[in-house]
C-alpha cells in the first residue's frame, strides 16, 4: 500500500466550497452538507450520496497531519472554515478512510460507518463504493483507495 497524498485520484467530480464546517472536518472523510453546516456523515446502513471532504491544496496542506511541515497549520478544517467537498459519481476514485475493525479485500462493497469513515457493506443496493486495493485487517483508521459505484 502506497502513501496517499491526495483525495481525488481519478475522475473530475463536482467540487463545491460553499459550505461552512459545523465542527472539525477531516479531509478524506464522508460528509453531509446540511444548512446547519458541513459535518462528518452520520448515516450508516443506508445509501447516501458520496460526498467527501477534500484537502486544502491551495494552502499547501495535505490529507492529514503526518506530512505537514514545521509551522504549518493542521490539515483539518476547524468549525467555521469553508470546506471544499467533492460530489463523487460512478467511476471516480478517491482516497477515503476505513474504520478500525474491518477486514478489506479488493473489490469489497463499502458504505458509511456513521462517523465519516467507511465500513464493509453486505448488499450492493446500500453500497456507496468498492475498494480498489486489499488492506486486510484494519486495526486503526486507515486510508484506502475507493471507486464510487
Amino acid at each position: 500500500m502506497s502513501t496517499k497524498r491526495s483525495i481525488i485520484l481519478r475522475g473530475t467530480p463536482i467540487v463545491d466550497e460553499q459550505g461552512v464546517a459545523a465542527a472539525e472536518v477531516k479531509p478524506g472523510y464522508l460528509v453531509k452538507t446540511p444548512a446547519a453546516g458541513v459535518a462528518h456523515q452520520t448515516a450508516s446502513g443506508t445509501k447516501a450520496p458520496f460526498v467527501i471532504a477534500l484537502e486544502r491544496d491551495e494552502l499547501g496542506q495535505g490529507i492529514d497531519n503526518s506530512l505537514q511541515g514545521s509551522g504549518t497549520e493542521t490539515a483539518f478544517y476547524a468549525s467555521g472554515d469553508r470546506v471544499k467537498v467533492a460530489y463523487g459519481y460512478p467511476g471516480c476514485v478517491f482516497t477515503a478512510y476505513i474504520a478500525s475493525g474491518q477486514d478489506i479485500a479488493k473489490d469489497e462493497l463499502l458504505s458509511s460507518a456513521g462517523d465519516g469513515t467507511l465500513a464493509t457493506e453486505a448488499t450492493a443496493e446500500q453500497a456507496m463504493c468498492v475498494s480498489e486495493e486489499e488492506i486486510g485487517a484494519v486495526t486503526v483508521t486507515t486510508a484506502i483507495k475507493v471507486r464510487v459505484i
